[in-house]
C-alpha cells in the first residue's frame, strides 16, 4: 500500500523528523525517508535525523520507522471485568504507570493516546503476571502508521 503524498507533505510540516540517508538499506520503507522527500522547499529549517547516531543508514537503523500500518489498541475503560480481583486492577494500573507515566495511562485509558502494539504486549503480560489468566481486551482497535 502506497502512502498518500497529502499525509507525508503534512507530516513534514507538522516538524517530523525525517531522514535524508540516501545510502540507507531501509530508505525505500521508512516513513522518515518518504516524509523528507516533501519537506517544502520554502522551509529554512527542519527536524532531520543525526548521520552520525549510532546505526543509522544500517540495516538495523533505530530511527527507521515502517510504512507499513499497524494495529493500535484504542481505550482501556472496559479492560477490567467484573470477575477480575480489584488488586489485579490497581496492580496493572500502577505498572502501566511505572511503564509509562500518569498522564500517557490516563490518555491511553481514555482512548485519546493510541496504544501502539508492543505496549499492548507489555500490558497484556502485566496482567499475566499479577495473576489474570483470562482475556484481555482494549476498547477498540485501529490501523494506523506507528510513526
Amino acid at each position: 500500500m502506497e502512502i498518500k503524498k497529502e499525509l507525508l507533505i503534512e507530516k513534514a510540516q507538522e516538524g517530523y523528523a525525517v531522514c535524508n540517508m540516501e545510502g540507507c538499506p531501509l530508505r525505500n520503507h521508512c516513513l522518515r525517508w518518504l516524509t523528507g522527500q516533501h519537506v517544502p522547499s520554502t522551509r529554512s529549517t527542519y527536524r532531520c535525523v543525526n548521520p552520525h547516531y549510532e546505526g543509522v543508514a544500517t540495516a538495523k537503523c533505530p530511527m527507521y520507522r515502517n510504512d507499513q500500518k499497524v494495529r493500535f489498541a484504542k481505550g482501556m475503560l472496559h479492560i477490567i471485568t467484573d470477575d477480575m480481583p480489584k488488586r489485579v486492577e490497581s496492580e496493572v494500573r500502577y505498572g502501566v504507570i511505572a511503564m509509562t507515566n500518569r498522564t500517557y495511562y490516563f490518555e491511553y485509558r481514555n482512548g485519546s493516546r493510541l496504544i501502539p502494539p508492543t505496549l499492548q504486549e507489555q500490558i497484556r503480560d502485566l496482567f499475566r503476571e499479577k495473576g489474570w489468566k483470562g482475556e484481555v481486551k482494549f476498547d477498540s482497535y485501529v490501523e494506523d502508521y506507528d510513526w
